[in-house]
């Protein structure tokens, strides 16, 4: 309540402020400079500023970081300082026409797709959920060209940031500086929010009395349009030259006749005899009645092969790109990738390690002791075993894969897959939750004390009715 307070108590000092300084500037002959320089001192400029203190302590957060987050927090504060420009210019004019609203606009976009252009070309980046966050959040500055609900589009913008931020978290969470770094990001777009949400509740605030955007930028840019000049009288064209003797040439007279409608006209009117000048197609034209026509007119045995064997010829598709092999510890996250026909893989994990399986074919990967996480992204035929989880086991666009937990798991996350078994032990893991979206035959074995298990599958088919005043979904019973 007292920081309502002080917020309301901030902006009715700065209206204040702003009244008295235009007062001033009428009275001493200024009124025009007072006006150009009125943006200065706007309520919704200066409010402004909370967010710019917001951006100043997260650029701060990021300068022991790694530098590709330095360079793409810079570029959000490049980001912010072209938003303050754009309210500037909304201070001292009135909406402008959808060809002008895009020139004022221009600036702001340019350095908003300058980050998003960063993200795409640093994809190797180790801090590549940092870029995304950053990324994937900025759009939300767009508000400024949504109305009447701007709040509602920053909202989504700003959400999809945290599947990003909570990624990195997890992967840098033991690294000093990441965590502030991402509490910070999200302390940035909430004040962003609040500064939305208290000053352009239903879209940009325009200066209903201002005059034209297009010369407000020019003014916010520090310098003044300029006047276009008058443009010169026209001189008098010169006389072109005379042609040289006998080069002017008489149009020649058409020896064609001029089209006469009327016979056009005469000749439809023929009835009958309008056909007698059409040749006669005689009997040995005639394929039904001429034989040797239809002898000329079959394909060959050897015609068919030439072109089969024409198209077998054809640039035959480029072979897939093979990768090298590669299983080793980056940091504290396994990394093992294009594995195949390989049997013996193992790996002695540790509590703060994850790992992350990616297209591997025909192969066994055992992980010892306790792990942190799992990802198993595009691999075939895989089989996985696992002593113990902390955090969650992920299987993505996978087919035909077989997972064995020996002690517990809390979650399974299968996406996107076809095939997929897992082995739980009665006694220990059955208390681990499966989630599963968009995947077919998946089946989990529970494996008794004595080695025997017992399969259940996971429904793949739902029924979804309209009972109560809403639709109900229901596990769809296959009869038969």
């Amino acid at each position: 309540m007292s920081d309502d307070l002080a917020r309301v108590v901030a902006r009715l000092e700065s209206v204040a402020s702003r009244l008295e300084k235009v007062e001033a500037g009428r009275s001493s002959g200024g009124g025009a400079a007072a006006a150009a320089d009125d943006f200065n001192d706007h309520p919704n400029v200066l409010e402004y500023g909370k967010v710019e203190s917001s951006m100043a302590e997260l650029v701060k957060l990021a300068q022991n970081l790694p530098k590709d987050v330095t360079d793409i927090t810079n570029l959000l504060k490049d980001v912010v300082a072209a938003q303050k420009n754009l309210l500037k210019i909304s201070a001292i004019a009135k909406m402008p026409p959808p060809q002008d609203l895009q020139k004022v606009t221009k600036s702001l976009n340019d350095v908003i797709q300058k980050l998003t252009s960063f993200r795409e070309s640093h994809r190797a980046s180790k801090e590549f959920n940092h870029l995304s966050a950053i990324s994937e959040a900025v759009p939300a500055f767009g508000w400024v060209c949504v109305a009447p609900r701007p709040l509602d589009y920053m909202t989504d913008m700003i959400g999809a940031a945290d599947f990003y931020l909570n990624r990195a978290l997890k992967d840098f969470k033991e690294v000093p500086g990441h965590k502030e770094w991402i509490q910070g990001v999200r302390k940035f777009f909430k004040s962003l929010k609040d500064y939305v949400s208290d000053n352009h509740a239903r879209g940009l605030n325009w200066n209903g009395n201002g005059g034209s955007a297009v010369e407000a930028m020019a003014k916010v840019s520090g310098g003044a349009p300029a006047a276009p000049a008058a443009p010169a009288a026209p001189a008098a064209p010169a006389a072109p030259p005379p042609p040289p003797p006998g080069s002017v040439v008489a149009p020649a007279a058409s020896s064609a006749p001029a089209p006469n409608p009327n016979a056009l006209f005469a000749q439809l009117n023929q009835g009958a005899a309008v056909t007698k000048g059409l040749r006669k197609v005689t009997d040995d034209m005639k394929t039904h009645k001429n034989p040797s026509l239809r002898e000329s007119s079959v394909v060959k045995a050897d015609d068919l092969q030439k072109n089969k064997n024409a198209a077998k010829s054809t640039k035959a598709p480029a072979a897939a790109k093979t990768f090298p092999p590669k299983m080793k510890l980056d940091g504290k996250k396994w990394e093992v990738e294009h594995q195949a026909n390989r049997q013996d893989l193992a790996i002695n994990a540790e509590a703060t390690q994850s790992c992350y399986v990616f297209k591997c074919n025909n192969s066994v990967l055992t992980i010892n002791n306790k792990a942190n996480s799992v990802t198993l992204d595009g691999c075939k035929r895989m089989s996985l075993v696992v002593d113990s989880l902390i955090a969650s086991m992920d299987i993505v666009n996978c087919q035909s894969v077989k997972i064995q937990v020996n002690d517990k798991v809390p979650t399974i996350n299968i996406d996107k897959t076809d095939g997929c078994q897992v082995f739980v032990h009665k006694k220990s893991g059955l208390d681990c939750e499966f989630v599963t979206a968009k995947s077919s035959e998946v089946n989990i074995c529970v494996v008794e004390e004595n080695g025997e298990y017992s399969e259940s599958f996971v429904a793949e088919q739902f029924k979804t009715t309209w009972k109560d005043g809403k639709f109900v979904t229901e596990l769809a019973e296959i009869v038969g």
